[in-house]
């Protein structure tokens, strides 16, 4: 009895310790060390290896080709159903959104590009005028450490061509960049740790910013 006992402990704890490798934490902002603090990294880190574990429960497939389909549903807008709706989503945005790495790195449009804002036409509500809020987005900041850090650290050209077009400060729509991500990067440079990184925390966190803006 106790053998049999001994045989299930240790098919159990070998179970264990091989589920705990499976779920380790992945380390694709382990390139930007040089630019950012400890703290800074742990989030990039948590944030990415949360969306990869989303992405490949949702589309039941493997990492690459997991990151292949978001990209592809980003470019249609034709997300499945429910996509923002998961367990560690709201929690995930919030560490974000509250975070000192958001804080240094989005910035309001009007900071460098003061002639894109858009006034919005003010409305009559019961005979009273509603001024509405300038169309002021919030957006990587174009010179800050986040994007000069990416960019000298990147050697794929289709990310090189993204860098260029975020370092312009062009309000180009996400699906149009997804889309020639998605069409111009091979499964090779799909398993590169920053373009992962990349695809993770500046689309898919971004496009939550918008979804949960107050």
């Amino acid at each position: 009895m106790k053998s049999i006992l001994r045989i299930l402990y240790l098919n159990f704890l070998v179970a264990t310790i091989a589920s705990c490798q499976s779920q380790s934490t992945v380390n694709y902002a382990k390139e930007l060390d040089d630019c950012f603090e400890p703290n800074d990294i742990e989030l990039l880190n948590s944030l990415a290896g949360n969306f990869e574990n989303h992405i490949s429960a949702t589309y039941k497939l493997n990492p690459t080709e997991s990151y292949k389909r978001y990209l592809e549903d980003v470019s249609t807008g034709n997300f499945p159903k429910n996509f923002f709706n998961y367990a560690s989503f709201d929690e995930d945005m919030n560490r974000f959104r509250n975070s000192e790495f958001y804080k240094r790195t989005w910035v309001k449009t009007s900071t460098f590009d003061a002639e894109f804002i858009n006034e919005v036409p003010s409305t009559v509500v019961d005979g009273k005028v509603q001024q509405q809020e300038a169309y002021d987005p919030i957006v990587i900041d174009p010179t800050g450490n986040y994007v000069n850090c990416l960019s000298k650290n990147i050697e794929i050209k289709a990310l090189n061509d993204y860098m260029e077009v975020v370092k312009a400060g062009i309000d180009i729509s996400p699906g149009l960049v997804a889309q020639a991500l998605y069409q111009n990067l091979s499964d090779e440079e799909l398993e590169d740790s920053l373009t992962r990184l990349i695809i993770a925390v500046n689309f898919h966190y971004q496009i939550g910013l918008m979804i949960t803006d107050e």
